[in-house]
């Protein structure tokens, strides 16, 4: 039985849209919306949207695509797709995702972060739920190899049971860091509380009768956290600026260890050491991956398989509000002066602006 083709349109057209597959550092292409909805063999790209003709004029180039629109509202009344790529900065994904929702879009893969606050994301879940549409947020490594064995290993205690993680990345809570903690639920589930401090802190004071974020609008920064998980693992996330890229996680078990980040993924385990009596020690083992798999392509085919009733999403609205929630918790930590908050979190209104 053929698969039914489903007509894809972009709403920005920017770097992780289609730019990044002109970079020729990236070694595994494709490596954005568009790249890879050309390699999944039931959607077509038709239409794109941003404010910016040059991008337009550059998209129309690169993919053959006549229909590009300077608002994405015109290109949803007009070309009627299928399935949407929201790849705008998040102060805008409520709104896009509302008016695709309403213009009759089934599938909507979002860029991160979800949303800017809970009252967003809470309303997005809700709107996905009650319209049947399938949306997918872009925590790539949910359909990654490496994350995925990583997982495997933590999850079938094949070097013990896991105890403590430590996180390096550069960036912002928001913008890099909920791509850390979708990683970090990935592997260890759900937080019980956080507690943390931001780069910024000499400029935003400490609210110590800190009671409501009703009113309270935060910009994104990098800073420092000390996360707990029902399981009782414990991370200590370190994302602050940096004269370099990095975003790498070292997992530390009752039997062993796990490093992985980009272009890095190795697994020690305990054994008797061979230089001293009596001593238990790591050592690195060879670890087979198949890394045939592209996690772009795998993102758009799940997202098609989910509208063809053939899967589940791997990484939904639910994904996407819970990482967010974890970057929102430090930033209410940091304005206590760094004091511990639980989650779920009671008030959903604080808001912080990123990319």
């Amino acid at each position: 039985m053929d698969k039914k083709l489903y007509r894809t349109a972009l709403i920005g057209c920017g770097r992780v849209a289609w730019m990044f597959e002109d970079d020729p550092l990236i070694p595994d292409k494709p490596c954005t919306h568009a790249g890879a909805y050309q390699k999944v063999e039931n959607t077509i790209i038709v239409a794109g949207a941003d404010q910016r003709p040059d991008r337009l004029h550059e998209f129309v180039k690169k993919f053959g695509v006549d229909n590009v629109y300077l608002d994405y509202r015109e290109m949803l009344d007009k070309e009627s797709p299928d399935i949407v790529s929201i790849c705008a900065y998040a102060p805008d994904r409520i709104k896009m995702v509302s008016d695709s929702i309403n213009a009759g879009v089934k599938g909507i893969w979002c860029e991160k972060a979800f949303a800017t606050s809970l009252v967003e994301a809470d309303e997005m879940v809700r709107l996905c739920k009650e319209n049947g549409v399938h949306l997918i947020i872009s925590y790539l490594r949910r359909w990654n190899s490496d994350y995925n064995l990583a997982r495997n290993i933590l999850l079938e205690g094949t070097i013990g049971d896991p105890v403590s993680v430590v996180c390096h990345f550069s960036g912002n809570m928001i913008h890099t860091g909920t791509h850390a903690f979708d990683v970090l639920r990935m592997f260890f589930g759900d937080v019980a509380w956080v507690e943390g401090n931001l780069e910024y802190s000499r400029e935003t004071k400490h609210h110590e009768a800190f009671e409501s974020t009703e009113n309270l609008i935060l910009n994104d920064a990098g800073g420092y956290a000390l996360i707990s998980f029902k399981n009782g693992v414990y991370a200590t996330v370190h994302g602050d600026s940096k004269g370099f890229f990095i975003f790498e996680f070292d997992i530390m078990c009752t039997g062993g260890r796990i490093k992985i980040g980009n272009y890095l993924f190795e697994v020690s385990l305990a054994e008797e050491s061979k230089t001293e009596s009596g001593l238990i020690e790591l050592y690195k083992k060879d670890i087979s991956c198949d890394h045939s798999v592209n996690a772009f392509v795998a993102a758009a085919q799940n997202l098609t398989d989910c509208l063809d009733g053939q899967a589940n999403i791997i990484c939904g609205p639910e994904d996407g509000k819970a990482a967010l929630e974890i970057a929102l918790a430090i930033n209410q930590s940091h304005c206590m002066g760094g004091k511990r908050v639980e989650l779920p979190l009671k008030d959903r209104h604080i808001r912080v602006l990123s990319r």
